[in-house]
């Protein structure tokens, strides 16, 4: 064994205190938007994030009713049940859709103005944006494939 003075292997007073849980909400980088933008950004988030919920919350019961009218006659009341059921659903998303079209809004009026050297931010656009279009996409997939049980 080596001599010489060595740290202690004991435990020091911070590693018995309480643990820090981690947010839920994702730590987003400092954004290069004029203000104005990032509120409006951070609007649709929010207001895809809440119909994506919405969406979720739903889905089970409407996923249920259609299951229950697959193979049912066209117009009868399992399918009609269905088939409201269904439009329903899509009307709960539309927060979403309404949010993705506002943020592509917001990310070509972004381009102009880098376009015209007053700053950057676009990156930070498409990232939500992004966001934002895989909760569509996985809205939209899970009601064609409802869709296709009562066909």
């Amino acid at each position: 064994m080596q001599q010489g003075d060595f740290p202690s292997l004991q435990k020091r007073p911070y590693e018995d205190g309480p643990v820090i849980a981690e947010s839920a909400a994702p730590v987003s980088a400092p954004s290069s938007l004029p203000a104005a933008m990032q509120v409006k950004l951070d609007a649709a988030v929010a207001q895809s994030r809440s119909a994506h919920e919405q969406f979720l919350a739903q889905l089970p019961a409407v996923r249920s009713r259609v299951e229950a009218a697959r193979g049912a006659a066209v117009s009868s009341e399992l399918w009609v049940v269905a088939q409201m059921e269904l439009a329903s659903l899509e009307m709960t998303r539309s927060g979403s859709v309404e949010a993705l079209a506002d943020i592509d809004r917001l990310y070509l009026q972004q381009l102009e103005a880098e376009q015209e050297s007053r700053g950057s931010g676009s990156a930070a656009i498409m990232a939500r944006q992004q966001q934002v279009e895989q909760q569509v996409s996985e809205q939209q997939s899970a009601i064609e494939r409802l869709k296709n049980m009562v066909r």
